[in-house]
């Protein structure tokens, strides 16, 4: 407990506008291509140095995880107009991870929305002990490779309107239990699965020219990505269920995790660990989390929740 007693939660705290500041296209753009600079440097390892490949694959791994880190971000700007700058992010950091804008503003949107409540696709089942977490975790480690599916399938809904709301419960977990089939917002995820399905063609065609290099150099790093994905939504969410929209109700929900070495490689890279805050104020830059955290963790030391070791 601290010293003197923290004020008392209100609905949202009075932040300092200083502290609120968003992401734009052009600097998430400047972050994409430094993680894909470190997945040029973990193929060149593959290549000079064989023996390393191993570690290369995590390293691989941990950027795409990041590539996937950054989409997120995107998801919470406010411009939804196809800008060729947003184009260009889908392409570099959401295909290789088998996502789109528009898939991914689906689901993730609506978990922001209803943190804890049963409308939240994300809601965690209540704890199990270790064996059940494990259990949750091999589920979840299909999440990515259910996502390069997601595509083809999207395009079939495209075509086949009877599909789409199957196509919107299963791949963009849709919990409105609505008939979707006219649904504008579906319809439009479906239609833009054709840039991510053409990549993974592309991923496709190099795999039957290079069938060892494409497996070393993204097919294994991008199971293991996922693998890093699996761990992040279990580590940054509680079973604790909210009853509202309140500060109360993300700090209960939510919890920070992965601020040290193996979150920045991996686990949680680009402070994407810092889910509390993160949950609070959604729009601010990924990359100024950090000072957003220091500031709540110095306001409300007796009310923000432990951070979880990882």
């Amino acid at each position: 407990m601290s010293a003197h007693p923290s004020p008392s939660l209100p609905r949202r705290a009075a932040v300092p506008r200083a502290l609120l500041v968003a992401s734009t296209p052009a600097g998430l753009l400047r972050l994409a291509a430094q993680e894909w600079t470190g997945m040029a440097l973990g193929w060149g390892v593959m290549a000079w140095a064989p023996v390393l490949a191993p570690l290369a694959v995590l390293v691989v791994a941990g950027r795409l995880h990041a590539l996937g880190v950054l989409l997120h971000d995107a998801v919470h700007l406010p411009v939804r107009t196809r800008e060729w700058r947003l184009c260009l992010l889908e392409a570099v950091a959401g295909y290789p991870i088998a996502s789109t804008l528009a898939a991914m503003r689906y689901h993730h949107l609506r978990h922001h929305r209803d943190a804890g409540l049963p409308t939240d696709p994300y809601r965690k089942p209540p704890d199990g002990g270790r064996l059940r977490t494990a259990w949750r975790w091999l589920l979840l480690l299909g999440v990515i490779p259910g996502w390069v599916l997601r595509g083809p399938v999207g395009l079939c809904a495209w075509a086949v309107p009877a599909l789409r709301t199957r196509y919107a419960r299963v791949f963009l977990q849709d919990r409105s239990g609505r008939d979707l089939t006219r649904d504008a917002e579906v319809l439009a995820c479906a239609r833009a699965e054709v840039g991510q399905v053409l990549f993974h063609l592309g991923v496709v065609a190099l795999a039957v020219r290079w069938p060892s290099q494409v497996l070393w150099g993204y097919g294994l790093p991008l199971l293991v990505a996922s693998g890093f994905n699996a761990y992040r939504l279990l580590a940054e969410h509680t079973a604790v269920p909210a009853h509202g929209r309140s500060l109360e109700d993300v700090f209960a929900c939510t919890r920070d995790h992965g601020l040290g070495w193996l979150g920045r490689l991996g686990l949680a890279p680009r402070h994407v660990g810092l889910h509390v805050v993160h949950h609070l104020h959604p729009h601010v830059s990924l990359t100024h989390l950090p000072r957003l955290r220091a500031w709540y963790v110095e306001r409300f030391p007796d009310h923000y929740p432990r951070t979880r070791a990882s």
